[in-house]
């Protein structure tokens, strides 16, 4: 009965260590349990998004987004640019024409002054028709002269006045020659032939410049400002 004893007690020993374990085991299968739920929760639980920053764009990059953009609304509004081409045109300002503030104020050099106290006659001869209106030999009506027409009886037609000359026109009649005197007086000889100067020429006082032709009627206008003067008034 003792040995049966002791074998009984033994087997309610070994029992109570098997209950501990199997507490021990249920104990951590729950913590387990409890730690996989709470791994679980944390993995589904919603995370904050970080805000969303501007991509960094360096400068070429910006540039050629700007010109994509002006290419777009240059062919959706103004496509008549695009159908030729285009061309940059570079402006230069202009050149400083400021003097030195050494130099001089440059002077307007003076107008020449013309003086008709020695008005030369512009050839050698008669008056054959007088300044303003007269009554014509051959038609009998009254015509307008605007200016002294002379019977030649010399060789040589001359400048009653220095100046420059300004036109030599011929409408195949008759060869005209102009000359500016300024101060608003111009010279005009008609009728003439062999014409020596031409246009921008400069001409002295009495120098030869043509001939009579072979009418022998030599017609001599003086304007100024463009109006007729009689050059009867001068011509000493």
């Amino acid at each position: 009965m003792r040995a049966w004893r002791i074998v009984k007690d033994r087997l309610r020993q070994a029992w109570y260590r098997r209950d501990r374990q199997k507490i021990l085991v249920f104990i951590m299968i729950g913590v387990s349990l409890l730690a996989g739920i709470g791994v679980g929760m944390y993995r589904t639980w919603p995370s904050e998004e970080p805000a969303a920053t501007a991509p960094q764009l360096s400068l070429e990059d910006l540039e050629a987004v700007v010109e994509e953009r002006v290419q777009r609304v240059i062919a959706d509004f103004y496509p008549w640019v695009l159908d030729g081409p285009i061309q940059l045109a570079a402006v230069e300002p202009p050149a400083s024409v400021k003097p030195e503030p050494t130099e001089m104020k440059p002077e307007k050099e003076p107008e020449p002054q013309l003086s008709f106290e020695h008005l030369i006659w512009p050839v050698q001869g008669e008056i054959a028709t007088p300044f303003g209106w007269h009554r014509h030999p051959v038609y009998g009506d009254w015509r307008f002269n605007a200016g002294l027409e002379f019977s030649a009886s010399d060789s040589a037609v001359r400048t009653v006045l220095p100046g420059e000359v300004v036109a030599v026109n011929s409408n195949g009649l008759e060869t005209e020659l102009i000359i500016d005197h300024g101060s608003g007086w111009v010279s005009t000889y008609r009728s003439i032939r062999g014409i020596q100067v031409g246009p921008g020429d400069k001409v002295k006082q009495n120098q030869n410049i043509a001939l009579p032709d072979s009418s022998g009627l030599v017609f001599f206008g003086l304007t100024h400002n463009g109006k007729p003067v009689n050059p009867q008034a001068f011509l000493h």
